[in-house]
């Protein structure tokens, strides 16, 4: 998504943890995953000029990773519908961006299908955070 990411004139910044954090589940899923919530990040985000792509290990069984933008940010009506399918906050910007509506009803029917947890948090003028959560695979405790 390095690209797409240059294109809109936006930064990338990761925030890992120093040794792996493994989970287990479907490659592909997972990958799809983080491309939907890093995409949206990037297309609808963009105004922030970066993103932030966070790895936490919570505790011994959890682990957490954020993509946060810094722009415009979702107003809070519309937080509890986002992972509806064809759902969308601005459709002439979803129609811009080629958006189908059905990017976060993946992540969160895919988060689900993997023992997860889709959060989503969000303010005006401040960007939006979203956070899933996974089971940590037993080999790293």
């Amino acid at each position: 998504l390095k690209p797409l990411a240059c294109d809109r004139s936006v930064e990338i910044v990761l925030d890992l943890p120093t040794s792996p954090a493994m989970v287990a589940g479907n490659r592909d899923e997972l990958l799809r995953v983080f491309e939907n919530l890093i995409e949206n990040a990037i297309k609808y985000g963009s105004s922030g000029g970066k993103i932030l792509i966070e790895v936490t290990v919570k505790g011994a069984h959890e682990i957490t990773v954020t993509v946060r933008d810094f722009g415009v940010g979702i107003a809070a009506e519309h937080l509890p519908r986002l992972t509806e399918r064809f759902y969308r906050v601005d459709h002439a910007a979803s129609r811009e961006s080629g958006g189908t509506g059905l990017g976060l009803a993946i992540v969160k029917h895919i988060a689900l299908r993997h023992g997860g947890r889709l959060d989503i948090e969000s303010t005006p003028g401040s960007g939006s955070s979203f956070r899933i959560a996974f089971p940590m695979l037993e080999s790293n405790v």
